[in-house]
């Protein structure tokens, strides 16, 4: 998969952040569940762990969004 570098990516002014939050959550939750499936309803350890560090990265981009709008 390749990434665009942060400060190649234009604004879009149409978007709602909570709206892509809740869609990168739900695509995040479909991804675990998939794993889950292929693995027989279990995860390893290393799995969690990056399944758990990308949700809590999403919540850190969340935190840091509200507070640059509320200043």
């Amino acid at each position: 998969m390749n990434f665009k570098h942060f400060d190649d990516i234009k604004p879009n002014h149409r978007m709602v952040f909570a709206m892509l939050y809740f869609a990168a959550c739900r695509s995040l939750h479909e991804l675990e569940y998939t794993v889950r499936k292929a693995n027989k309803g279990k995860l390893s350890k290393e799995q969690k762990r990056l399944f758990r560090r990308l949700y809590h990265k999403l919540i850190q981009m969340c935190a840091l969004w509200k507070n640059n709008n509320m200043n």
